[in-house]
Order: structure tokens, then sequence, then C-alpha cells
């Protein structure tokens, strides 16, 4: 049986860490959609930002998303922090599977993020800020969740 699991949320929510642990625990195949862009691209989400705008890194987000969802059968993804947010992105990760919105409380992001400067929308924006911004999205996910333990309970 198939089993797409999609995870959103603001950057450093955790999405890649408990993806991969979520993963290893299903025996699904993990996948980072930055850093499939990033690979394909041969250059830093950063560097595309800085280079050609984030439209156009919404564009690859895109195309990468639906590429993924097309050859992979199974998988968990940590998607980016804004791809639910853009174009009809969220409407297919919820006709594909499962989207799992991780609500990580802001204070305990900031401090994960306080040395790290590869986060693009970071630089003129706060967390509070991207919250509100897309938190609408977020707030369709199927599930939402704070720790992985709950993740689990769900599968």
């Amino acid at each position: 049986m198939s089993q797409k699991i999609f995870l959103i949320g603001l950057p450093g929510s955790g999405k890649t860490t408990m993806g991969l642990d979520l993963a290893v625990d299903l025996g699904l195949q993990f996948v980072d959609l930055d850093q499939d862009i990033e690979k394909a691209e041969k250059c830093s989400i950063k560097e595309i930002f800085e280079g050609k705008g984030e439209a156009h890194f919404r564009q690859l987000e895109k195309l990468h998303l639906e590429k993924i969802m097309a050859e992979l059968d199974s998988f968990v993804m940590a998607t980016g922090g804004g791809t639910p947010c853009f174009f009809n992105n969220l409407e297919l990760m919820k006709k594909a599977g499962t989207v799992i919105y991780i609500n990580t409380p802001i204070g305990k992001i900031e401090e994960r993020l306080k040395n790290d400067s590869s986060r693009p929308l970071m630089k003129s924006n706060t967390l509070e800020q991207l919250l509100k911004q897309r938190k609408e999205w977020y707030d369709q996910a199927d599930h939402t969740i704070q720790a992985y333990k709950e993740i689990l309970e769900i599968f």
C-alpha cells in the first residue's frame, strides 16, 4: 500500500529531524524537498533566492514536489516552510497522502535558528510574521502535532 506523508511547518520546526525518524520507524524512504531542489540546481536555496528570487524558487518547489509525488509510491517528505502556501501544493499533498503540521513553539525554533544564516526568508521576516502569513495553510493539515511521539500515534 502506498503511503505518502508530508511534514509542514515553520523553518526550524523539526520537519527534517522528525521526518528522518518517521521514515526509519515506518520503513519508508525519506525525502527533504529543499535538499532535492539544491541537489538538482547544484546550489543552495539561499543562492536561488538571491540569484533568481522567491518566485523562481516557488516554481522549482512545485515542480520538484510534483516530480517526487509521481516518481515515488511511498515516502516521508519534509517540505519547505512555505511549500503548502503556494499554488495548489497543499491540495495536491492532501489528495496524495497525509499532511502533518509540526507546530513547534516559536521560542524553541528561535533557539534552534539563532546561529543559522542559511534561511533566506528569516532575513526579512520574524517567525511570528511567517506564522501569521502561513497559519491558514498550516491549519488545514490532517494532523497537528508538537512532539514526535504524537506522530507515532497517527501511524
